[in-house]
């Protein structure tokens, strides 16, 4: 258990060392959504921040790839990054320079857009929203994505249709080389959780037995990050998600030194860089800046918790 390596251990790394080599630029891009769920805040799909122009956007990534001597993962949220004109444009041009491309969508684009993106894309997260989202659309988009690369379902689980939205999970635990979470709600994206019943709780606590256990897997993807491993002084490691650490409420490494902005970068809904979504250090650049002074050491984290999973998922180290 988690709880046994707490007192001892002295470094937090990433699971797969590999994963250490790879840079993950989190880029929140707008907030233009052709969705407006009534459990989203407004400020994320109202669009009130424009798309920024194509050459600032390349002349940003370019700078990111030139500083990082490593594997860099551009993963694109909004908003619905999809319905930006030169997003495909992006993704070729990404893949162009040596970088892995993935973002997430609500999946709302006609299949032909999809079939285009298919050789510019490496991972893609499909959102299901019940309040907007087509059951039948959604279903041919994650059958088609998942065939070419590393495909992650969301199913966003509203309390008043729970059991609707469980079938339907149910049903798209079919669909070969997928992994899929159902997602408990939010109250506007904060900490509060809505009020789920103790039934609907609990399915949603045991949700891999009773249904994401029944996918098929027969072909091996990328993955760009994962769990991650608490290491003591002798170096015995124990493995863990990221969530998991959450939980529990282990989630607190005040003190130590952290990797974010070496191995993590994130780009906030105004075009400031952050080394995580903590933001802790302040904002170290802007998109449209014409030269950008990137970290190169770690940060000394002054946050009594990290309540993001992206955050969590970097290397930290106790200082000796």
């Amino acid at each position: 258990m988690i709880q046994d390596m707490l007192d001892t251990y002295v470094r937090l790394e990433h699971g797969n060392p590999e994963l250490a080599n790879i840079v993950n630029v989190n880029w929140c891009m707008g907030n233009t959504c052709n969705f407006a769920c009534t459990y989203c805040p407004p400020g994320l799909h109202n669009g009130t921040m424009g798309w920024y122009d194509f050459p600032a956007v390349m002349r940003f990534c370019d700078q990111i790839i030139a500083h990082y001597n490593s594997t860099i993962y551009f993963e694109f949220t909004g908003g619905e990054v999809t319905l930006w004109k030169h997003f495909p444009e992006l993704c070729q041009f990404l893949k162009s320079r040596g970088c892995k491309v993935g973002f997430i969508s609500n999946s709302s684009r006609t299949m032909r857009w999809w079939q285009d993106i298919l050789p510019h894309v490496d991972h893609v997260c499909l959102s299901f929203h019940p309040e907007a989202g087509d059951k039948d659309h959604y279903r041919q988009v994650a059958q088609l994505t998942s065939q070419h690369f590393r495909t992650h379902l969301n199913v966003m689980m509203l309390p008043d249709r729970f059991d609707e939205l469980w079938d339907f999970a149910a049903e798209l635990s079919d669909i070969k080389n997928v992994s899929m979470a159902l997602q408990p709600l939010l109250v506007d994206f904060g900490e509060s959780v809505y009020p789920y019943t103790e039934d609907q709780q609990q399915r949603l606590d045991n949700q891999y037995e009773l249904i994401s256990k029944n996918i098929v897997h027969d072909r091996k993807f990328e993955n760009y990050r994962g769990a991650m491993a608490m290491v003591n002084a002798d170096g015995k490691r124990a493995v863990y998600a990221a969530h998991k650490f959450i939980s529990t409420n282990n989630n607190g490494w005040q003190g130590w030194d952290c990797w974010a902005g070496l191995e993590n970068i994130i780009v906030d809904m105004d075009g400031k860089l952050y080394r995580g979504w903590c933001k802790e250090g302040g904002s170290i650049g802007h998109v449209l800046d014409d030269r950008l002074n990137l970290p190169t050491a770690p940060v000394r984290c002054g946050k009594h918790r990290c309540h993001c999973n992206f955050d969590i998922m970097c290397t930290k180290a106790k200082p000796q």
